[in-house]
């Protein structure tokens, strides 16, 4: 039991609206044997999460960070976690409502992906595929061996 608790891989979700909080953790409860989602409503609970990781926890598979959230949005979240040597080769994401080139250009230019919000909830099965595409080839070969 603990080796199976152990083998999980982490993803960090930040976003303040608990809508589509509970719309990616439905998207990812086909993983939850094998995932751990972590939710938080803003950017600096999500510094906070990554820098209470101690050296003995895995750190996180994946970031996904909602640009528009209060105290600190996703492009500034997604910079500080860039500035951290832990994290800066983490992949990540930035997941918004936007589909504006500047934010796809930003998001590219600091080596994280960048995924449209649908408006569909129907379609967060395929967008819960398009994020773990993000994660590392690793983590992408397990998951897909074990569903």
């Amino acid at each position: 039991m603990t080796d199976q608790v152990a083998a999980k891989n982490i993803v960090l979700y930040a976003d303040d609206d608990t809508d589509d909080l509970e719309l990616v953790a439905e998207a990812f409860s086909k993983y939850r044997n094998h995932v751990d989602l972590v939710t938080v409503t803003d950017g600096l609970q999500a510094l906070s999460f990554l820098k209470n990781i101690t050296d003995n926890q895995k750190v996180p598979c994946l970031v996904i960070l909602d640009i528009n959230m209060p105290r600190l949005n996703g492009r500034e979240t997604l910079l500080r976690i860039r500035e951290m040597d832990k994290y800066d080769n983490v992949p990540a994401i930035l997941f918004s409502t936007s589909s504006q080139p500047f934010d796809k250009d930003f998001a590219a230019a600091n080596n994280a992906g960048f995924i449209t919000k649908p408006l569909d909830y129907r379609q967060m099965d395929i967008i819960a595929e398009q994020f773990i595409e993000h994660c590392s080839d690793e983590v992408k070969k397990k998951l897909n061996n074990l569903l």
